[in-house]
């Protein structure tokens, strides 16, 4: 009789291989019913749990398939839709077959449902991919189920160092420190600076704020930088903290956006044609093209959504064929993006 694979009992169980790995092999514990589902479907294929290492009875696959399932922010921000897109494409071919990776949306500040949704998708996938605010509760989430096997990849923002989390993403220091170099090539005028973050606790827009206000610190220090407003990366929050920009600081000269909601942001600044306000954003963006020609938005740090998907892909495969402790950062290029470079 051939012999029954790991990946076998995941799809039979309709669970991802490490969890199976997991139940069979004692290495950490799972939920009562999830066990029971493996047992039952490793007992439906034959399979016999034996006296000697589990593992020994279970059959390499012939090649690593894993389950991923992905946790992102609400699909009414359009780079959520190209997110999710290319990271289907990019991740499909190594899934079982007749199963496909696994997608959850929540507003950014929903707390609570993105650690149900961690817990929830551990027991049903290899590996997690995941864009959310640095909370305590979050943390200690991805610390538990990284404990159980899975592993858990932040997607554009890291967390506070925890060990427990892989990085795909860019170097967001250089990010902000590269619009304010901009900015300063373009502020030829006295003038505020206005700033939008989707939430404080976004560490990567945490840093793209910092650096980019070090920079003009160093090089522009009579230079007006507002506090922050948050644009909750909605279309509708982007909207309502333009419009209180524009409505409160009449010498307003330019935004720096690295967040979501640019579709509002773009939207607001497009009812006041005639003042002239630079905005740097990060993308991409909705429509983004048309913006960028109509000189709405005057630079682009646009990230590469696709190489994001495709690099994470590999990497999870890798760590799947070659277990270990060591979490990847990955950190990737960014494009900046003009009218003139269409």
């Amino acid at each position: 009789m051939s012999k029954i694979t790991l990946n076998a009992i995941a799809a039979a169980a309709g669970v991802g291989v490490a969890t199976v790995d997991r139940v069979l092999n004692r290495r950490a514990p799972v939920r009562a019913a999830t066990e029971q589902k493996v047992l039952e479907a490793a007992n439906r294929l034959g399979y016999r749990m034996g006296a000697t290492s589990l593992s020994s009875n279970i059959a390499p696959a012939s090649h690593v398939t894993l389950r991923m399932g992905f946790i992102l922010l609400s699909k009414s921000y359009s780079l959520y839709h190209s997110l999710s897109d290319a990271l289907r494409q990019h991740t499909q071919p190594f899934h079982p077959a007749g199963s496909e990776p696994l997608f959850t949306w929540h507003d950014i500040d929903d707390v609570a449902a993105v650690v149900t949704s961690l817990y929830a998708l551990a027991e049903q996938v290899d590996a997690i991919g995941l864009v959310a605010l640095d909370h305590p509760l979050i943390r200690h989430a991805i610390e538990h189920i990284s404990r159980q096997g899975v592993r858990v990849y932040a997607l554009f923002s890291n967390f506070s160092p925890c060990g427990h989390a892989g990085y795909v993403g860019l170097d967001n220091q250089k990010a902000g420190r590269t619009a304010a170099w901009i900015a300063t090539h373009l502020l030829h005028q006295p003038g505020a600076v206005g700033v939008l973050v989707g939430d404080h606790r976004f560490i990567c827009q945490e840093s793209n704020e910092i650096s980019f206000r070090s920079y003009l610190r160093e090089q522009d220090s009579a230079r007006r930088v507002l506090e922050p407003l948050k644009t909750h990366e909605s279309i509708d929050g982007g909207y309502r903290s333009t419009r209180q920009l524009l409505d409160e600081h009449a010498d307003l000269a330019l935004i720096f956006a690295p967040c979501g909601g640019i579709e509002g942001v773009i939207h607001a600044l497009r009812q006041q044609p005639q003042r002239k306000v630079a905005l740097i954003c990060h993308g991409p963006v909705k429509e983004g093209e048309l913006a960028l020609i109509d000189g709405t938005i005057t630079v682009m740090i646009r990230n590469r959504i696709d190489e994001m998907a495709m690099r994470l892909a590999q990497m999870v495969q890798q760590h799947q064929a070659e277990p270990g402790d060591h979490f990847t950062q990955i950190i990737l290029p960014f494009d900046i993006v003009t009218r003139e470079n269409l």
